[in-house]
């Protein structure tokens, strides 16, 4: 399955973008379409195969935004924050409402 991302905007919006990286482990986004979206910037969502533990290229990414990271996966859906103390497992359900958390399962379809 080749990793999905999207955005979700403060207004729990859930915006889909263009996933541009070859193969199916990563995902690479056109700059031009992410920066439209940064002013209303809420988190940003990807999907996994299995886990929704951080990839190291996850990790080094989430230090740029200083934005929840959700990953989903058919086994599970977890919030992470780039903190100065490190990183932080967020609630998912404290960050997004019910009606979001079932349309980022659709990104797994």
């Amino acid at each position: 399955m080749h990793e999905r991302i999207a955005i979700i905007t403060r207004n729990n919006e859930l915006i889909e973008l263009k996933n541009t990286a070859e193969g199916d482990d990563r995902f690479q986004v056109d700059p031009e379409e992410f920066y439209k979206y940064t002013d209303e910037l809420k988190a940003i969502v990807h999907t996994h195969k299995e886990s929704c533990e951080p990839s190291l290229s996850d990790l080094q990414y989430m230090s740029l935004w200083e934005v929840p990271w959700i990953i989903c996966s058919k086994k599970c859906i977890k919030a992470y924050l780039f903190t100065a103390l490190g990183i932080l497992e967020i609630d998912i359900n404290s960050l997004i409402p019910k009606e979001l958390h079932n349309l980022l399962m659709k990104l797994l379809q």
